[in-house]
């Protein structure tokens, strides 16, 4: 009986494990993709609420990603450093840095405010550079 229970348990959090590192890619692929957009936007002079949306879905999506990392989803095609594990609270809070920049980019966007729109998108980049010089292997 044991030994079925384990059979059963153990595939199980693969699975798990494998859901939770699916959705820290798709979150991460979505960012990319907004960032990319944001960019454009800004070189096209494109100042508006639909470029101070994309900041807000970049900031749910990095408010959302701490809890993308339970202690059991380090197994399988992950990028995520285990480190994460041990630095728990330095991870989540780059990650909620990064959300507040983003919180920032979309008011600046917003309020036509160029200059901390672009500093803002930049601390963004630099933030993503931060946190996988760290946490990712």
């Amino acid at each position: 009986m044991l030994k079925l229970l384990i059979l059963i348990i153990f595939p199980l959090n693969l699975l798990i494990a494998n859901d939770y590192i699916l959705q820290r890619q798709d979150s991460m692929q979505k960012f990319n993709k907004l960032m990319r957009s944001a960019n454009q936007m800004i070189k096209n002079s494109e100042i508006n609420e639909d470029l101070s949306q994309i900041y807000t879905d970049i900031e749910n999506i990095m408010t959302e990603y701490p809890t993308l990392f339970p202690d059991d989803s380090f197994k399988g095609k992950t990028k995520a450093s285990e480190d994460i594990i041990a630095n728990r609270d330095k991870f989540n809070e780059i990650s909620l840095e990064t959300a507040e920049i983003a919180r920032l980019a979309s008011l600046a966007s917003l309020n036509n405010d160029i200059e901390l729109l672009q500093q803002s998108h930049q601390n963004l980049f630099s933030t993503c550079k931060s946190c996988h010089s760290r946490f990712k292997n």
